[in-house]
């Protein structure tokens, strides 16, 4: 049985980003314990990035060792989350936020990216009807966070990454969130991974887009914390 007061959340973020995608979500969770992760090459983590989501996952079982937690990833984080609660019996729950175990890229995308331009499509894609402008522009600074050439980097390895087989294979509890008005996800991806694992429980939060965490930081947090919450009570 897992104590009450342990068993924190561990915030992986996505694609070109920084654990400032998550910035106050501590504030809604109601003294959880909480670690936010930087990817290496991303923000403060100055060591060489990683080029694929397995060697992602790779270095975030190391910064694990054997901490019991509850996974939560977005977008490209929620692939490398999948590949490590495959890897660690220590992942109790996993929560792809805005993510899916395939997120091909568009070509166009890609080739934007490498020649070290962050395409105006996809951020504006990104952010929902309702997102305030100071929200806005508070993410378009973040683009500058890492550089264009490893968030080139990311979007190659989501675009290269096959997680259908692995994300099967889970037999932990796995939540998957979605933002009602995210484009940015696989057509059906809710259907697809609800019905690849009988351990998924999905829900839509309204209100938001791609960055649940941002747009609807409330929703998000209970969503979390009831899903916690449910996984004490049979750990």
């Amino acid at each position: 049985m897992v104590a009450s007061g342990q068993l924190p959340f561990v915030f992986i973020h996505g694609a070109g980003g920084t654990k400032a995608k998550y910035r106050g979500i501590e504030t809604y969770l109601e003294g959880v314990p909480v670690r936010i992760i930087e990817l290496p090459g991303h923000g403060g983590n100055k060591a060489p990035h990683c080029t694929t989501i397995e060697q992602q996952a790779a270095w975030m079982l190391e910064q694990l060792g054997e901490e019991e937690v509850i996974v939560v990833g977005h977008s490209m984080g929620g692939l490398v989350g999948i590949e490590l609660a495959a890897r660690t019996s220590c992942v109790k729950g996993l929560v792809l936020n805005a993510s899916h175990y395939e997120m091909p890229v568009h070509p166009k995308i890609l080739a934007e990216l490498e020649a070290g331009t962050f395409p105006d499509m996809l951020f504006t894609a990104s952010y929902g009807k309702g997102a305030s402008e100071e929200l806005i522009e508070e993410e378009r600074a973040q683009l500058s966070a890492v550089p264009m050439d490893v968030t080139h980097v990311d979007f190659a390895a989501c675009s290269a990454y096959k997680g259908e087989g692995t994300f099967r294979s889970l037999a932990v509890p796995i939540l998957t969130l979605y933002g009602a008005e995210d484009r940015l996800l696989p057509k059906g991806a809710k259907e697809a991974a609800a019905t690849a694992n009988q351990h998924v429980r999905s829900v839509v939060i309204e209100g938001a887009s791609h960055y649940i965490m941002l747009e609807q930081p409330e929703a998000f947090a209970k969503a979390l914390l009831s899903f916690r919450t449910n996984i004490l009570a049979t750990v």
